[in-house]
């Protein structure tokens, strides 16, 4: 079966002004071709306060080269294009208003079979949860001004494989997974065995899950990528699931593509309960919090969004600070266009843990 990805390369076409139209007032309904300055998307990384040395056609650059970012994320290739091996520029434009809201979406060149509708509707999703411009201006006023964004779509054969910055090769199409020694029952078992509680924090009652993405590397030894603490447990806990995780080496049979052993990444989640029985309650509650999440899980991939808020609401009664779970609330309100009770849940994470693992996507929904 082949695989397909998405190619875009986005460009700003601007159009330099001969001379320059009478003096405008923010109250001027004119949609403007030309400005003295151009409009750009706000966007974290291009923060004029961030970069006091650059000029506003730097800021305007670095902030198109971010928002194709925006847009090569969030673009999914239709399936009706892909099964008709359908490629080609897809134009959209567009006014951004002195608010910095993108109004008035228009489709100027199509290729068909479902991309311009999709280019249309990422556009108006990305101005949906917050991407706002800084408007043209015309003698110091802000003012209206249409603009164009030609998107190109093109079909390509995915590699197996992306490589890391410390230049590994990691596999994401593979053949046979890797397996540990004993298969998924054994594993199950060694992580219930083998996890060691923090004996300083028995008395705590501290409970939480800590998830790892593990390198399981063509040898068979293991590397942690990364690792969440959803419940900010705390280092000793990290530790702990990190050791745990570092005593698998080399217990694993590794991935295979086309006949030979490769590397890939694994998750793997670990469950901290305290032993001491005046914390039989906490694991208690606990256990049913999970159950109340699963359940919320469950009735999302059956499309019943509002159930599935509902049951994560109640597991999260019971656990307020867990930041899976409030992710997971966050992004199913999120879809449903309360954007404002998705910050207040993307935000808590931001609160408990410092930083999210999805920081920058919260940064363009909720602002800094």
């Amino acid at each position: 079966m082949r695989n397909f990805q998405i190619t875009l390369t986005a460009v700003f076409f601007f159009f330099v002004p001969a001379f320059l139209a009478a003096q405008t007032s923010p109250s001027d309904t004119t949609v403007y071709d030309v400005a003295e300055r151009m409009p750009y998307p706000l966007l974290k990384s291009c923060n004029p306060a961030q970069h006091p040395g650059w000029t506003d056609d730097s800021i305007r650059r670095c902030a198109e080269v971010q928002l194709l970012t925006l847009l090569s994320q969030n673009i999914r290739y239709p399936e009706p294009a892909r099964e008709q091996n359908v490629q080609g520029t897809v134009v959209v434009s567009f006014v951004v208003e002195p608010n910095g809201r993108m109004t008035y979406f228009k489709l100027l060149k199509d290729i068909g079979h479902g991309c311009g509708e999709e280019a249309m509707r990422v556009l108006k999703a990305l101005d949906t949860i917050g991407l706002r411009w800084q408007p043209a201006q015309r003698e110091g006023n802000p003012v209206r001004m249409r603009q164009s964004v030609p998107l190109r779509f093109r079909l390509q054969e995915a590699l197996p494989y992306y490589i890391t910055s410390e230049n590994d090769t990691i596999y994401s199409l593979y053949d046979a997974d890797p397996v540990f020694q004993g298969g998924m029952d054994s594993l199950v078992n060694f992580v219930y065995n083998r996890l060691q509680y923090p004996a300083a924090y028995t008395d705590s009652c501290k409970t939480g899950v800590v998830e790892m993405s593990l390198f399981i590397y063509d040898d068979g030894s293991v590397e942690v990528e990364n690792q969440i603490d959803f419940l900010n447990l705390g280092p000793d806990f990290q530790w702990e699931a990190l050791r745990l995780a570092n005593r698998t080496n080399e217990l694993w049979t590794p991935a295979q593509y086309q006949g030979k052993p490769v590397t890939t990444t694994l998750p793997l989640r670990v469950l901290f309960k305290s032993p001491k029985q005046q914390c039989a309650a906490v694991n208690e509650r606990f256990d049913r919090a999970i159950l109340l999440a699963d359940e919320g899980a469950s009735l999302l991939e059956q499309q019943k969004t509002e159930d599935a808020i509902r049951k994560w609401t109640e597991a999260l009664a019971l656990f307020p600070n867990n930041t899976e779970w409030l992710y997971y609330r966050g992004t199913a309100l999120l879809n449903s266009n309360r954007r404002e009770d998705a910050c207040k849940d993307y935000n808590q994470i931001k609160q408990i843990l410092g930083i999210t693992w999805f920081e920058g996507v919260r940064k363009v929904i909720c602002g800094w």
